[in-house]
């Protein structure tokens, strides 16, 4: 009898004991869930048995670390072209800015191009478009960016930005919003406006990119030859301006097919009607991308839709953002126009240079002894009498009588040999080309510098 009561006694006890740890294991993880950086650490008591206490911290502020992927697979860029993109982000701020696999989409996408327009970026800490940039260089790429004021009729400001390949592409103007004359208030987010120009090449552009408001789309879109005609001003001699970003140019919005005063034969809209820039059920082509000169389109331009390309579900997607991006891709040697007065700094001893020539020394291969110079206009220039030089001027090639067609190209060997359209030849019996280095200088009848190139 007393064994029996002594065995119910250390039962009860035992059950009393797995209650009470498993009400702690219960009350431990419901403090888990709901307080952060919560901890269990004993504490004596009297009869030396450690006792579980609740330890709660303070939580610090947490550190968002980019997550490379490791399998990524980057567009390559070409060597001859420069892609350039427009990208309505989607509110982005600190809540975007905390989701690894979306930031690292996001990064993806923007190392597929040499310049993207950034719009919609809602952030008064101003840390999510620097964090975002990290993640776009954690792969040893080294992008930069510019960023604009905030914007807005409301306590709901906007950032526009541009983030650029620095290795591929330079920024040459001093980036601002449009001035709106006085007394008016045409735009809710005044465009924001820069220059870019190819360190290779001649390429050279003045990107507007704008977010209109949805209610006032028309109105907007229509004042944005205003702002054409304004960079028309500032930036001289330019013919390139391209307008880009979510114009909200579709749906009730606006009317894609009615007559407006960016619908004139001064403009191009390489993004149209057909396309769909969202990435919702909706279908609408509220991002475009408008020229103002075709001569560099390369004729590659479209959405890209990168759900399909990084098999990313429907949730996956409209995480990122509820638009596309949308491209456009441009020769980076087929710049007729003289914009370098007033988006390029000009060289060191580049004083004479002729700025508004159409002609320019394309590659040097000092090895093969052989020079290749394009004439990028829409007409022949003729090279008689002009001159190509080596560094330190020990060596000069005269042109004979020659004219260079409009887009052709024409290679001065070393060599000796039969001059045609496309070949001339040098016939110096000896190299001329030092191969440690050596620069190739191209002078006009003149004497003026035309053009430049290391090798």
């Amino acid at each position: 009898m007393n064994l029996r009561i002594i065995k119910n006694k250390i039962t009860g006890r035992t059950i009393s004991c797995i209650l009470v740890i498993a009400a702690i294991i219960l009350f431990s993880g419901c403090i888990e869930d709901s307080v952060n950086n919560v901890s269990l650490s004993p504490t004596s008591t009297a009869t030396g048995i450690a006792t579980p206490t609740l330890e709660i911290t303070p939580t610090p502020t947490p550190t968002i670390t980019p997550v490379p992927t490791p399998n990524e697979t980057v567009t390559p860029i070409s060597d001859n072209t420069v892609k350039i993109a427009a990208f309505n982000i989607q509110v982005f701020g600190i809540t975007k800015a905390s989701k690894p696999e979306v930031m690292d989409t996001l990064a993806k996408i923007i190392r597929t191009y040499d310049v993207v327009a950034v719009q919609e970026i809602r952030d008064q800490s101003q840390t999510s478009l620097p964090l975002l940039v990290t993640y776009v260089n954690e792969n040893s790429s080294q992008y930069d960016f510019v960023v604009s004021e905030r914007l807005g009729r409301t306590s709901s400001k906007e950032q526009y930005a541009y983030i650029y390949n620095t290795q591929t592409i330079e920024l040459t103007g001093t980036p601002h919003t449009y001035p709106e004359p006085t007394g008016t208030d045409p735009f809710h987010r005044q465009p924001y406006i820069t220059s870019f120009r190819t360190p290779n090449g001649n390429f050279d552009a003045v990107l507007i990119t704008i977010h209109t408001d949805p209610d006032e789309a028309t109105e907007e879109i229509n004042t944005l030859d205003d702002v054409v005609e304004y960079a028309q001003i500032e930036y001289p001699g330019e013919q390139d301006f391209i307008v880009m970003g979510d114009l909200n140019a579709d749906g009730s919005y606006f009317n894609e097919d009615s007559a407006s005063d960016m619908s004139s034969t001064e403009y191009v809209w390489i993004i149209d009607n057909s396309q769909d820039t969202t990435t919702k059920s909706t279908n609408y082509t509220y991002d475009r991308i408008i020229l103002t000169d075709t001569s560099d389109y390369a004729g590659d331009c479209g959405v890209f839709r990168f759900d399909t390309e990084y098999g990313l579900n429907y949730t996956e997607t409209v995480a990122v953002s509820d638009h596309y991006p949308v491209y456009a891709v441009f020769w980076i040697d087929r710049d007729d126009d003289n914009s370098s007065a007033s988006t390029d700094v000009p060289a060191e001893n580049e004083s004479n240079q002729t700025m508004s020539s159409t002609v320019q020394i394309t590659d040097l291969s000092l090895d093969d002894e052989w020079v290749k110079i394009t004439n990028t206009g829409n007409s022949s220039i003729s090279l008689t009498g002009w001159e190509l030089k080596d560094e330190g001027d020990k060596f000069t090639y005269t042109f004979p009588s020659f004219s260079l067609e409009s887009r052709s190209t024409v290679t001065v060997h070393t060599e000796e040999g039969t001059n045609t359209a496309t070949e001339l030849y040098w016939g110096s019996g000896r190299s001329i080309w030092n191969n440690d280095g050596d620069t190739a200088s191209l002078y006009d009848i003149n004497g003026n510098l035309v053009d430049q190139r290391e090798g």
